[in-house]
């Protein structure tokens, strides 16, 4: 009788023991679960936050009353009216027949959104709402370090500029309040200058705003100093005289298309390309018709801002002679600005540090983004892209 009751005294133990060991393998598998999905969450939050910090969009004041039209025949391009010279450019564009008639052979057409920053071209273009966007090298970048992209001409080349209400140091601005517009190339351009002063953006406050509110946020000390892509400094400088420029820096600008689009629409792709050159040498042709192309980019500005642009047809048209109007007559990616330590790739860098994009990152996947072929094929078939046949909707 002790021998079987020392029996199941022993089973009991072995039986316990082994609850007891389920137990803890469970609670230690538990717990590297509960560590590894909170790493994951970390990383997801990181990442999510260096590609995306630009709040919902979906209710913003102007992009909440665009209706989007995804149908399979429509190409929906967003622009920067506020972005000189993109916006004389792509209001060239807007009313290039031949653009139309072209597309409508292929079975499509064209719509045109206005945005008042890269950063917002790229959440529309992440949702899939528009298939084409044009930005600074900041949204360029970020587009392709983020996403899939094609991007296959300049449409931008000159300054962004730092904006103050007096001469002083960039070392100066310490905990200052400056304006930006966030994932914007001048976004890049302030934080490559807080660099240059041993400053980052922890020393000073970075207000977010709309490039046309700046202005009078630096005249009323809203803001000490804010930065900016032409022709918003210019026009600061026209109203206020006494505001100076503390630091230039010289940026790009790109038109750029979902892989998606690109793989599936090839020949519209270098129909668009097509059309920008032609906006480009058409605006160069003649005093007469660069000055028709600022008018109608400051009534785009107008129309999207709902406010009055301080700068008269000729000036606008003289901030534009200074950018890519005034050097190409075809907007061709520099081969040097894609090399190694070039100046897209010090950005990129430069950018990952500062964890504006993911540090998983890398720079052959950006690097791969830009398609120099595209410009070479409508270059070189100038005839068949025609691209010196214009005929505008003037009035």
């Amino acid at each position: 009788i002790l021998s079987n009751r020392l029996s199941v005294l022993w089973k009991i133990q072995v039986i316990i023991k082994m609850k007891i060991k389920r137990v803890v393998y469970t609670f230690l598998a538990a717990c590297l679960i509960l560590m590894i999905h909170t790493a994951l969450l970390k990383t997801g939050k990181a990442e999510d936050q260096s590609i995306v910090k630009t709040p919902d969009l979906s209710h913003h004041p102007v992009y909440s009353k665009y209706k989007f039209n995804n149908a399979e025949n429509v190409i929906n391009l967003g622009v920067q009216p506020l972005y000189s010279p993109t916006g004389f450019i792509t209001e060239v564009m807007k009313r290039d027949a031949v653009l139309r008639k072209d597309l409508s052979a292929l079975g499509m057409e064209v719509r045109f959104y206005a945005f008042f920053k890269g950063g917002d071209v790229n959440w529309f273009l992440r949702k899939g709402n528009i298939d084409v966007g044009i930005g600074g090298d900041m949204p360029a970048i970020t587009a392709a370090a983020t996403m899939d992209t094609v991007i296959p001409a300049l449409i931008q080349q000159g300054f962004t500029s730092v904006v103050a209400k007096r001469s002083m140091l960039i070392r100066e601005l310490r905990g200052k309040k400056i304006g930006y517009a966030f994932g914007s190339n001048a976004h890049y351009a302030l934080l490559k200058a807080l660099s240059s002063g041993r400053l980052s953006e922890d020393h000073v406050k970075l207000i977010p705003m709309d490039v046309n509110e700046m202005p009078e946020a630096l005249q009323s000390g809203k803001v000490t100093a804010f930065s900016a892509w032409e022709p918003t400094p210019a026009i600061t400088l026209m109203k206020y005289p006494e505001n100076v420029v503390i630091h230039r820096y010289l940026s790009s600008g790109y038109i750029y298309f979902t892989k998606i689009f690109s793989d599936k629409y090839p020949e519209v792709v270098r129909q668009i390309v097509a059309a920008e050159i032609r906006a480009l040498r058409w605006m160069q042709s003649s005093r007469e018709n660069l000055l028709k192309a600022s008018e109608w980019a400051l009534q785009a500005s107008e129309r999207l801002t709902m406010q009055k642009v301080e700068l008269s047809v000729e000036e606008n048209a003289s901030l534009a002679e200074d950018d890519i109007l005034g050097i190409a007559s075809a907007p061709i990616i520099p081969q040097n600005d894609l090399r190694q330590n070039g100046s897209l790739f010090t950005e990129f860098e430069f950018l990952k540090a500062l964890n504006q994009i993911p540090a998983s990152a890398n720079w052959k996947k950006v690097h791969g983004s830009f398609d120099l072929q595209i410009m070479i094929d409508v270059v070189t078939h100038s005839k068949e892209y025609k691209l010196n046949e214009f005929n505008y909707d003037i009035e």
